[in-house]
This record gives C-alpha cells, structure tokens and sequence, in this order.
C-alpha cells in the first residue's frame, strides 16, 4: 500500500505488470560462487528466484515516531499481505485482478487522507479500474516485488558470512529507487550454497525525507498460494470512500 505507508508493503513498484513469466527456466547453477563477482552474484541470484516464481517476504522497518513492516505472500496473479503501522493493522488480498482490502481506522485514514471510521475492519473491493487500485496493490505480486532485491549502483560483495546460521554473501550498493528510499545504501544477502537465493536484505535511506530502515527476509520459495475471495466484500464504488 504505497501510498499510505511508502516502504510498508516493502517491495513495492508502480507498475503491475510481470517482466517475465512464473517457473522461468531454471539457470545453469555453478557448483560454487565464491570466486564470482558481485554483478555475477546477483544476477544468478535473481535468475534462480525467477525461477522458483513465488516466496513469502516480511518486512519491518522503522523511523521517526513510527514503526513498520509487513508479511507478503506474493504469487504469479494472486498475493496476500499483512501490514502493521506502530500498533494499527490491515490486510490486503490480490486475486483475479481485483484487490480486497480490510484495515483499521488509522490505517484507513493513511490510505485515503482523512478519517472513514464506517469503514474499519470491513472488507473493501477495489477493481482494477479504480485509482486506489495501483497503490492498494503495489507489492503484492511477485514479479513487482522482486524488481526492488538487487541494490543498484556499483556492487561490493562480501567473502562467504553466517546471517541468522545460514551461508551467505553480501552484494552491497545504493538503495533500489523502486524502495522508495533515497540517499541511502542496500545490502542483499545471498545463499552461498544453490541454488543460491536471497536470504534478506537490508536497506537505510530516506522515505519523504525521513530517515528510514528497512529489513526484509525471504522464505517459501515455490510454494503455491491459492486465496478465497472474502465473505461480504463491500465495492468500493458504494462506499464514500474517494
């Protein structure tokens, strides 16, 4: 949800649209990448998460006076998220092009710019033809939230750490604009064993002039996520909400 909390659905990009299809084609895995560059690094590490089509990311970040985060399950057409702004939830669902969301009051009012009180806690239907639409949905499938892994700019790595008992190498640069982080530096962790997988990253920069931190890690690569559409859904086209 981009434009209630910039780097709360952490791993948002404007656009909707997949860059490559699910279940890629696998790439040629070397047996070991510990004599590769960081370019090289990154991109195997990519074509094997592009591969998989699918993972779970959570996210928790903070800045002044507020704290962040979210667990995303992003698939192929369809994804589900939680978020949490300090102590204030919501949920959003992503499935056959239209968007169901159900958020608290404070949420609400961060999503539209003033309070709908009538509204909290309901399940909203958002079609893709409405203007919330792009920023309700932002994040949720997998090929938009993988745009924002690699760090852009000139890439550093690391020999082979431990992060959290698991292998890994360090790809460092600038902050991924798609973050919506300016000013600041990226680091994506990589599994130094294959297929070779990002583990996390991390992320400190700027959101709306705000200094801000961001931490992701990644999990059940491939997995399949199938979602019902919720009981009771109100169309937002019969709501007062702009």
């Amino acid at each position: 949800m981009k434009k209630a909390l910039p780097v709360v659905a952490a791993l948002s990009v404007a656009t909707l649209m997949p860059s490559w299809p699910a279940g890629a084609s696998a790439p040629t895995l070397p047996t070991s990448i510990a004599n590769l560059s960081a370019i090289q690094i990154a991109t195997l590490s990519l074509a094997s998460a592009k591969a998989e089509g699918t993972c779970t990311n959570v996210s928790n970040g903070a800045a002044v006076g507020f704290t962040f985060g979210s667990t995303t399950n992003s698939g192929v057409t369809q994804g589900e998220q939680f978020l949490h702004f300090n102590k204030s939830t919501g949920e959003a669902l992503l499935i056959k092009g239209i968007a169901y969301v159900k958020l608290s009051a404070t949420v609400i009012n961060l999503q539209f710019g003033k309070p709908y009180p009538q509204y909290a806690n309901k399940w909203i239907a958002i079609p893709s033809s409405d203007k919330n639409y792009a920023a309700i949905t932002t994040g949720l499938l997998f090929s938009t939230m993988l745009t924002q892994v690699r760090p852009s700019g000139t890439l550093t790595r690391s020999k082979v750490v431990t992060l959290n008992g698991v292998k890994v190498i360090a790809i460092s640069g600038t902050a991924n604009a798609e973050l919506g982080l300016t000013g600041g530096k990226q680091t994506m962790f990589v599994e130094a064993a294959s297929p070779y997988l990002p583990v996390a990253l991390d992320a400190a920069g700027r959101s709306q002039g705000v200094p801000t931190n961001l931490t992701v890690t990644f999990s059940n690569w491939g997995r399949n996520f199938e979602y019902s559409v919720p009981a009771h859904a109100v169309a937002i086209s019969s709501t007062t909400l702009p």
